[in-house]
């Protein structure tokens, strides 16, 4: 089973003053034998990714190391 970490580009954060910032989104990390399921085990253990409006397809994933 691997581990991997899953971001979007979706979303914004703000700086001190309030400005708009377009950066990465950590969404989280998950395993599974492959990616496809640890984003499937991502999703079932943290339902508010669905809930704040991430789309899935757009969550980027990549192995660990």
């Amino acid at each position: 089973m691997s581990e991997y970490i899953f971001y979007t580009t979706e979303g914004y954060t703000e700086d001190p003053q309030g400005n708009k910032i377009e950066n990465c989104q950590l969404i989280g990390v998950a395993c599974g034998d492959d990616a496809k399921e640890a984003q499937g085990n991502l999703v079932t253990e943290n339902p508010w990714i669905k809930e704040c409006g991430y789309s899935i397809e757009k969550i980027i994933c990549k192995e660990l190391a």
